[in-house]
């Protein structure tokens, strides 16, 4: 007989959690001897979650979920890093649906490492995020498409060519730390378009250097560059950019599951809203999903209702139409 797990979430976020978590497989293969766990492994990755979803300890998860902390520490080992990547990249193809994405950006945090002793005194080690987010202008919403933790020595551009694959080409933006013909070659072949500023002692006008050059528009970079930013700040407002791992193995696993915990958070907000918003092929409207205005028709296409008179498309854009919340 298994275990119930009781969970201190809202609705809306162990809804879109289990949403996603249902078109996976089981986090880690079961083990064919010994005793039967008293939970399954989608509860441990479920207890996991909550764990990242709120910033706990062990102590902290174990006091709340009443799982043994020793518990979820075998199992967060146990926990496979291609499930928890797949689980962003589910994640994020669902948002994905509901908000039309303009840019993808790439660009990566630090994160700080519990330590003691001798070694405070001298440096104070660190982890890379390296990040593949997406930025959805309409409705104001930063995901993540992609991620992978890193030590602090690694290069930004060696990680960011592995991640351009994990998102459908758009507009790519980066800072100087990408600058490289290896990175340029690579998201063309992707078919990204690329709005990147180039270092000064490597611009050049010729060769794939000057199609950058000749493609880079100084006002969009501004504009959409900084959108990471919110969600890199989310981590240093719960987290405080800090993760108490000793362990290889577990401080990349709780890297992602940071990502995934946003991600999560986000398509929570999604699947609440009563207005969203999305972009045309041919036209910029604002789509509805209330059925009960009289200037509203119904989308063929989409099976939305479409705001018709200007007025309230743009009360739609502020968040306040037909009197719902955004």
């Amino acid at each position: 007989m298994q275990a119930v797990l009781v969970l201190p979430l809202e609705a809306k976020v162990e809804k879109a959690f289990r949403r996603v978590l249902a078109t996976l497989g089981g986090p880690w293969r079961p083990a064919r001897r010994g005793r039967p766990p008293l939970r399954t492994s989608k509860d441990y990755a479920l207890a996991l979650f909550v764990r990242a979803f709120y910033g706990w300890s062990y102590r902290e998860a174990q006091a709340v979920l009443r799982v043994p902390r020793s518990c979820l520490n075998w199992a967060f080992k146990r926990l496979r890093v291609a499930w928890v990547r797949a689980l962003i990249a589910r994640t994020a193809q669902r948002l994905r649906k509901q908000f039309a994405v303009t840019c993808g950006i790439l660009d990566s945090t630090g994160v700080s490492l519990s330590s003691s002793g001798a070694k405070r005194l001298f440096y104070r080690p660190y982890w890379k995020l390296h990040a593949l987010v997406e930025y959805a202008p309409w409705a104001h919403r930063v995901w993540f498409a992609a991620a992978k933790p890193t030590r602090g020595n690694v290069a930004d551009v060696v990680v960011g060519k592995q991640l351009l694959d994990g998102a459908p080409p758009s507009t790519l933006y980066a800072d100087r730390g990408y600058d490289a013909e290896s990175l340029y070659r690579i998201a063309y072949a992707c078919g990204w378009r690329i709005n990147m500023q180039q270092r000064k002692c490597a611009a050049r006008r010729t060769g794939i250097r000057g199609r950058v050059w000749r493609s880079y528009d100084e006002v969009k970079r501004k504009k959409y560059r900084g959108r990471v930013e919110a969600a890199f700040g989310g981590f240093a407002n719960r987290y405080a950019s800090r993760i108490k791992e000793r362990l290889a193995c577990t401080r990349r696993r709780a890297c992602l599951m940071w990502a995934v915990a946003h991600n999560i958070r986000t398509l929570a907000k999604a699947s609440s809203a009563l207005i969203y918003w999305t972009v045309s092929e041919h036209r910029n409207y604002l789509i509805s999903r209330s059925r009960s205005s009289k200037h509203a028709k119904l989308s063929k296409n989409s099976g939305c209702v479409i705001l018709k008179t200007p007025r309230l498309r743009t009360l739609a854009y502020q968040g306040r139409a037909l009197g719902f919340p955004a």
